[in-house]
């Protein structure tokens, strides 16, 4: 099994909602939320999706001190789950510091949840990040991947850069390490891996575009068939989205 990435705006970029534009923090006390559009569900590399279109949202409500709570929502490949949903809970707290508080934080805890699974997968994942400028640098750790006791840690960088008004380019990359990829029950994968991707995003009229090439560097003998629910070839992840 393999999972995903929570998917505020970092999903923009790596084409969770290409998904996943970096991550903005929520500070003031109100509902906000997405819904988008999306050719593939990539979740650190990996399709959730076989390869197929996704539609996904989220409703997020945050508070002026810096607690939020939200839910995002996904389709997902029924070979590969056994459920056609996926529904992650998170709650966290964000907060700024420097002179003019131009370095954000936040600390965010994901309930992963697939509504209907048999073999149920549900786990937590435990995530802290740092912003500056257009920089995000954020650490994943959960010590039950995928409900199987395997403990796993997800490294990422992602740098997002104003080109024109309404125009920046997107570029990403992550690092998956641990006993959740390389024990032989898990997948095909079987090594510690990276997962990148550049692109570029805009927004018109209200609506959120991107555009992006996203790959691995997973050797020959862990690349997956095209043809399987876990593909992870490289490929061009479309995105269109629109907040609330």
């Amino acid at each position: 099994m393999y999972k995903k990435l929570n998917k505020k705006r970092i999903a923009q970029i790596v084409g969770l909602s290409l998904s996943t534009a970096l991550f903005a923090p929520l500070a003031q006390a109100e509902f906000s939320g997405e819904i988008s559009a999306t050719n593939d569900y990539r979740f650190r590399g990996v399709s959730q999706t076989a390869g197929d279109f996704a539609v996904q949202g989220s409703l997020d409500y945050s508070l002026e001190n810096g607690l939020f709570f939200g839910a995002w929502a996904s389709n997902v490949d029924k070979d590969s789950y056994d459920a056609d949903v996926e529904i992650d809970i998170y709650a966290g707290y964000w907060g700024a510091f420097g002179a003019d508080e131009e370095w954000e934080y936040d600390v965010t805890l994901t309930y992963y949840t697939y509504p209907g699974q048999d073999d149920s997968s549900q786990y937590l994942e435990l995530n802290a990040g740092i912003y500056y400028g257009g920089f995000h640098l954020a650490q994943w750790y959960t010590n039950d991947y995928a409900n199987a006791d395997l403990s796993l840690n997800y490294t990422e960088l992602n740098y997002s850069y104003e080109i024109f008004e309404n125009w920046s380019i997107d570029a990403h990359v992550g690092y998956s390490y641990g006993e959740g990829v390389n024990d032989p029950d898990m997948g095909d994968w079987g090594e510690d891996y990276v997962d990148y991707s550049i692109g570029v995003s805009t927004e018109l009229g209200g609506v959120g575009l991107s555009l992006a090439w996203l790959d691995t560097n997973l050797s020959d003998d862990n690349i997956i068939d095209s043809k399987e629910p876990w593909r992870n070839d490289g490929t061009v992840l479309a995105t269109v989205s629109y907040a609330f």
